[in-house]
């Protein structure tokens, strides 16, 4: 799942220990912040055009003239405006609903940028979460390689419920993002405010307590991710991969049920 990019609706779990022993990934799960590497993930900015820029993420790549206007992404729309030499602002979208907005502030030195994300959770509270980014190629203004050092995350919690005897439900509370998948290898939605139409989740087990998991847009592969939980059933490790080559992000949850 996209970190930066990934989420799930609350539900409440009652469940014994003998179906955590058939299905060990059940459960209300809280991600341990400190013990989580959530940093890592890599993006690019070039100028293509008067005002005009072209984004890279993994294999996804997007133009938008920063004119102020909608203008489509392969994660829905954007609207980009320019407000002065050190930043950028850009509102986003999915199916014309408005998801947030973005602020890019370069520093000083042009070495490194903060983005600072503000929207509404689902119940309607006001979100805010920052990523603090370094630069690993380019000299000057927005323009070059960009690799997260800091993440805030937008959500601490996980739900997961049995689907059948063979699959899992997954839920956000946070943003009311789900999906239900079977551990077969097929392709499954992915839906949520903030999910691009055409997201799909795959996955298949590793072992007892390990599965695989690819998650697409419109048939290409976003990420990689491994689930595996602890022998006592109490620590979920999840660790993805995506398609920039960047470091794998790995977060720690622990157990509250």
């Amino acid at each position: 799942m996209r970190w930066k990019l990934l989420s799930v609706a609350a539900i409440t779990l009652i469940v014994s220990s003998n179906l955590y022993a058939a299905n060990p990934f059940v459960g209300k799960w809280k991600i341990d912040e400190a013990k989580s590497r959530i940093a890592g993930s890599t993006d690019s900015v070039k100028a293509v055009g008067p005002n005009t820029w072209k984004f890279q993420y993994g294999t996804f790549s997007w133009t938008v003239k920063a004119d102020g206007t909608d203008q489509p992404t392969p994660f829905g729309s954007t609207a980009m405006r320019v407000l002065n030499a050190t930043t950028w602002k850009f509102t986003n979208k999915n199916n014309g609903k408005q998801l947030g907005n973005e602020t890019w502030v370069l520093s000083a030195d042009g070495k490194s940028m903060k983005r600072t994300y503000t929207g509404q959770k689902e119940n309607g509270e006001p979100f805010s979460a920052t990523a603090i980014m370094k630069r690993t190629a380019g000299t000057t203004g927005f323009e070059g390689t960009w690799e997260s050092e800091e993440v805030q995350m937008t959500f601490t919690e996980v739900d997961i419920a049995a689907n059948g005897d063979d699959g899992v439900t997954l839920h956000i509370p946070a943003d009311g993002t789900t999906f239900s998948l079977k551990f077969d290898g097929k392709d499954y939605p992915e839906k949520g405010p903030r999910i691009p139409d055409g997201t799909t989740v795959s996955a298949t087990l590793a072992g007892p307590r390990k599965a695989r998991a690819i998650t697409k847009l419109n048939g290409k592969n976003i990420d990689t991710e491994d689930w595996e939980v602890s022998a006592d059933g109490r620590t979920f490790t999840y660790t993805a991969q995506d398609t920039s080559g960047s470091k794998p992000v790995v977060i720690l949850l622990h157990r509250v049920d």
